[in-house]
């Protein structure tokens, strides 16, 4: 059987149906590239679906709003960020990984310097939308609670745990890196690669300095 028949023989044969977690992760693919092209308030649904190859209804066969789908993709992405920097910094004395951990962080904020101004815009959003405030509440404190157990893991790991404040550390460092993402993209100049670094490496060295004070 030539190409050309091979070809012809697969057009007359069934196709198999997606599995829900193949439409799932190609929603989220979609939507990851239609909300840094276009920001979360200009997306819609009904393009994300066709850049993914489905219909609108299929996004929401799998998730609520484009509000749980922003949210769902932002945690995935946060919490990959945050499992690479620990696990980079895995093998490392404390202040050494203080300065990885922060050279880490600046590394994916200049990369990909979106992803830190959609988080932004979608607080602002929340800001002026008890619905989108709800939403944004809820994904944020569990994002949070999930880096919280990440760098309590680790700290267990210095052997400073009982003494150190990982909730503290977690919601302090979210919220920093929010702000230098959006000083960077205003001022890339400025605020390089190198003032991202020290300035998330120095808010791990304070902390742990203070567990080792305690």
């Amino acid at each position: 059987m030539n190409a050309e028949q091979q070809e012809e023989w697969r057009s007359t044969q069934p196709q198999r149906r997606p599995q829900r977690t193949d439409v799932r992760e190609r929603l989220l693919a979609a939507a990851a590239d239609e909300f840094t092209e276009r920001g979360y308030a200009a997306a819609k649904l009904t393009d994300i679906a066709d850049r993914a190859g489905f219909t609108k209804g299929a996004v929401y066969s799998n998730f609520d709003s484009k509000q749980g789908l922003f949210a769902e993709l932002l945690a995935q992405r946060s919490l990959d960020l945050a499992a690479r920097v620990l696990a980079h910094v895995s093998d490392l004395d404390p202040q050494a990984a203080a300065g990885a951990g922060g050279g880490e962080i600046a590394s994916w904020v200049v990369a990909e310097p979106r992803w830190p101004l959609l988080t932004v815009e979608f607080g602002i959003l929340a800001g002026r939308d008890p619905v989108v405030a709800e939403r944004y509440r809820t994904d944020r404190r569990a994002l949070r609670s999930e880096l919280e157990r990440l760098i309590a893991d680790r700290a267990v790991q210095w052997g400073v745990g009982e003494a150190f404040d990982a909730r503290r550390l977690a919601m302090s460092l979210a919220a920093l890196i929010s702000g230098l993402a959006v000083e960077h993209s205003v001022d890339p100049e400025e605020v390089d690669r190198s003032v991202i670094a020290d300035a998330v490496s120095e808010l791990f060295a304070g902390a742990i300095a203070r567990a080792h004070l305690d």
